[in-house]
């Protein structure tokens, strides 16, 4: 808990212990609830040794409890019996006596002893009350404090996931903007201004959030710089709709499908297809493409895994993502419900 809920957990407990009974009673027989019977002295005393054993019960729940040294818990809570009956005599038996005209709670020749006896019930409620109120609020913070963990290493995996950049794709790309810079050929500064756009929205794109289209023009200079490893024109079918401006989706999430295309893809005869819509309430991507059957880059890279993973974290069951192949070709479609 909070100091501010703890503080209000004992505040309203207090108000139990020393007003909920006479309360009560008085309702049910009808008595008139005047200020003196509700601040009379022995509210006020009932108030202070009440409040101590709950912040000592507090104290001996965090140095004994909350550190699995159950035994020495136990004989420290009832110990406390015997402080809670010290602190009520020396209260009401030994302090009032002399500041309020010997003004007593039980009468003077009632005996140690019996006083003792009356009081463990009295002290045990009061114990057992301070006992259940240390529990919930230990099992209370606990509970923060795991979400508290767990959300961070939620961030610390997406973090992690977000940084795994492919360096074999950047290695191919320079090595094909030099062969251009070397022929002398016109695509050069085109290509090295998409690189360089590419590498400051993985470098320095720290948003939760980027637009959809923020993401489509990465994945816009990603493949105008891939196009540069083939020989032949590359075949593209891809459709773009919907309201791409407004809709916010988790930075570099749809590059694995594009990046994976590529990887495994057969581009020679056949298109790359890509759809991708856009509405207020999802957002439909589908891409597809011919497998190839040579040799596949063994490199690393994102992945599909990276792209389930993430998912998970950010869109609990409010996403699809399937893929399969048909005919040698490969398709996979995500579904995002905004």
């Amino acid at each position: 808990m909070t100091k501010k809920q703890r503080l209000i957990l004992y505040a309203f407990i207090l108000v139990v212990l020393i007003w909920g009974l006479d309360l009560t009673v008085s309702l049910r027989d009808g008595d008139p609830i005047t200020v003196r019977s509700v601040f009379s002295p022995f509210h006020f005393s009932q108030l202070i040794y009440s409040a101590i054993t709950l912040a000592l019960m507090h104290w001996i729940g965090t140095r004994f409890f909350a550190k699995k040294k159950y035994v020495l818990f136990c004989v420290a809570s009832l110990l406390m019996i015997f402080v809670f009956t010290l602190l009520r005599y020396t209260i009401e038996e030994v302090i009032y006596p002399l500041v309020l005209d010997g003004l007593r709670n039980y009468p003077e020749k009632y005996g140690v002893w019996r006083y003792v006896l009356d009081n463990i019930y009295f002290g045990a409620v009061c114990i057992g009350v301070g006992i259940s109120a240390f529990l919930l609020d230990n099992q209370v913070s606990n509970q923060r404090r795991q979400a508290e963990l767990l959300q961070q290493n939620r961030e610390a995996e997406l973090l992690f996931l977000r940084s795994q950049v492919n360096p074999h794709f950047l290695f191919n790309t320079l090595n094909n903007i030099y062969s251009l810079v070397y022929e002398q050929s016109p695509k050069a500064p085109g290509a090295m201004l998409q690189l360089s756009e590419l590498m400051r929205y993985i470098l320095y794109e720290k948003k939760e959030l980027v637009s959809v289209r923020r993401e489509w023009s990465y994945i816009e200079n990603f493949i105008t710089l891939q196009k540069l490893r083939f020989d032949h024109d590359l075949q593209l079918d891809i459709t773009v709709t919907g309201d791409t401006d407004k809709q916010l989706i988790p930075p570099y999430l749809l590059i694995p499908f594009i990046e994976n295309a590529f990887k495994h893809g057969d581009f020679r005869n056949d298109s790359l297809h890509i759809r991708l819509d856009v509405s207020s309430a999802k957002m439909d991507f589908e891409i597809s493409n011919k497998v190839s059957n040579r040799n596949k880059d063994e490199s690393g890279g994102i992945g599909m895994d990276n792209v389930k993973r993430r998912l998970e974290l950010l869109y609990p069951e409010k996403h699809i993502l399937t893929y399969e192949t048909e005919d040698s070709f490969y398709t996979a479609r995500l579904v995002l419900n905004f």
